[in-house]
């Protein structure tokens, strides 16, 4: 027998044999569990400031064409300020997407974002399913939001709900080793209208 020092190895589950989990909160910090492996949904469960909401809700029928833009973090706010339409509340409007937006690509530590504002009168996504990306930011800043399953996907289990104006970060396929663990979700199947916020990472 071979003498020496002990050599040990560690040996961690693979994400697909680990219980899927998702953490909501109030506290903007929960969106960093988000990197934890066994996590593939995190919630900052927030409510919007009056100004915001004033604004997203006068969107609804005045964003006459959806918003989808490749674009640098300091390029944002100089956008929307330029395609969005003048209303109460529009620089506080602006200035939350744009806290969205530096809060994720700090997380995603990415030069880029993909964004798209976007008035849905139908459900865009009515069917169950994961995204083919690494990870997705959603807010829904009116009307009803997006509907996820906590486990593997069982219909006859009731879909939970995130709430009007909380922030999401849903891991999708392309995130290592979450190929069969990206988080399940839809959007509600509901005739109401909504505005919708998604951003992806670009690199």
């Amino acid at each position: 027998m071979a003498t020496g020092a002990a050599t040990w190895q560690i040996l961690t589950p693979e994400p697909q044999q680990l219980a899927a989990q998702q953490k909501q909160a109030t506290d903007l910090a929960v969106l960093t569990d988000i990197f934890e492996p066994d996590v593939n949904l995190t919630i900052w469960q927030r409510s919007l400031p009056d100004t915001v909401q004033q604004y997203a809700t006068s969107l609804i029928s005045e964003l006459k064409l959806p918003l989808q833009h490749r674009l640098a973090l300091n390029d944002i706010s100089a956008l929307l300020d330029q395609v969005l339409p003048e209303a109460t509340g529009k620089a506080d409007f602006i200035e939350d997407v744009q806290q969205l937006a530096e809060i994720f690509a700090c997380l995603m530590d990415c030069p880029e974002l993909g964004l798209r504002l976007k008035v849905l009168q139908q459900p865009m996504c009515p069917k169950f399913h994961t995204d083919h990306l690494l990870c997705r930011l959603v807010s829904t800043y009116i009307g009803p939001a997006t509907e996820w399953h906590a486990g593997p996907l069982d219909l006859a289990v009731p879909c939970q709900n995130m709430q009007q104006g909380d922030v999401a970060l849903l891991k999708g396929s392309g995130w290592e080793g979450m190929q069969t663990y990206a988080i399940s979700h839809r959007s509600p199947v509901t005739p109401a209208t909504r505005l919708l916020l998604t951003l992806d990472p670009v690199w």
